[in-house]
């Protein structure tokens, strides 16, 4: 059985991703594994989402809701 270290992860590609705060993707996310890191305000405007790769389980949801593709499954290195 692979450990969570070797489990895939969420990576979010910064040239792809739009940066919104109302983001479908961070919403969608069970383990709230993606957060707004760098913006300002209540909702993060001007932020990109980032993966706290410690709470990402590998569930690969977040890829089904990001509306640019911007996130992919990576595995570790």
């Amino acid at each position: 059985m692979a450990t969570s270290k070797e489990r895939l992860k969420a990576y979010i590609d910064p040239n792809r991703c739009d940066r919104s705060p109302f983001c479908p993707a961070l919403r969608s996310c069970p383990a709230h594994a993606i957060v707004m890191k760098g913006g300002s305000g209540l909702f993060g405007f001007g932020g990109l989402p980032t993966v706290d790769a410690d709470r990402c389980t590998g569930c690969a949801r977040c890829t089904q809701f990001c509306p640019h593709n911007a996130i992919r499954m990576k595995g570790p290195r």
